[in-house]
């Protein structure tokens, strides 16, 4: 069956948009053999960042009289990450792109860098490129917001072991990158692991050296949800 992106648009801020989650589908869907991958390049929990954020409320536009516009504040915190999505649709198309997030924006900014990144270089393919909103315009930040990381990256299951441990695996089950996945973990994931648990307390994780890209990359990912989950749980109390 052709999938129709139109049965699946949102509106986002007055204009139709394709969340990230379709957009894995629709490439699916059109390119069995694709390949997606994503890679860290950069978790900084100390680096401090401010964002406008919308309150929920509107106000009026002083530039359009007798129009509103979402209110926004400026909110400030520490936690900044960037990652990298790189995209092959087995045809002979290729994309890669970054997205950054911050914990102004985002509790799990992780995450959201990550489901950006992947977004966009789906957009640069041509899936969901007439439905981005503004995700493609520098001039206005508008990340995959309305996307959680658990519903819009099931992909993601193609690619783990019994143990949720990812691989590099395309959509069918293949092996896609044995250099990349056996390839030791960088300096930058073992400073962000450091950080990590520092911040929650945590010893650092033995063996170090041995470790590889991709499960330091998984163990990241794991702390970062524990490091939200309790400041969230701070902000709460």
């Amino acid at each position: 069956m052709t999938f129709n992106p139109e049965k699946h648009l949102i509106e986002l801020q007055g204009k139709a948009y394709l969340e990230v989650k379709w957009r894995v589908v629709w490439f699916r869907q059109e390119c069995p053999n694709g390949i997606i991958k994503t890679e860290e390049v950069l978790v900084d929990l100390d680096r401090e960042v401010e964002a406008e954020v919308p309150t929920g409320n509107w106000i009026p536009n002083p530039n359009r009289p007798g129009k509103k516009m979402p209110e926004k504040v400026v909110h400030r915190d520490k936690g900044y990450a960037r990652f990298r999505a790189i995209i092959d649709d087995g045809k002979g198309g290729h994309a890669e792109a970054t997205k950054t997030e911050s914990a102004a924006s985002f509790d799990d900014y992780a995450e959201k860098a990550e489901t950006g990144a992947i977004g966009r270089a789906l957009a640069l393919l041509g899936y969901g490129t007439a439905f981005t909103g503004d995700e493609l315009n520098e001039e206005h930040r508008i990340v995959d917001a309305p996307v959680e990381r658990a519903t819009s990256l099931q992909y993601a299951r193609n690619g783990s072991n019994e143990n949720g441990k990812a691989s590099m695996t395309n959509a069918n089950g293949q092996q896609s990158d044995e250099k990349l996945a056996s390839a030791p973990a960088t300096e930058q994931q073992l400073a962000s692991l450091r950080k990590l648990c520092q911040h929650l307390g945590k010893p650092e994780p033995e063996g170090q050296g041995a470790m590889t890209y991709l499960s330091a990359k998984e163990l990241i990912l794991q702390l970062s949800r524990e490091y939200n989950e309790s400041r969230q749980s701070r902000k709460a109390s």
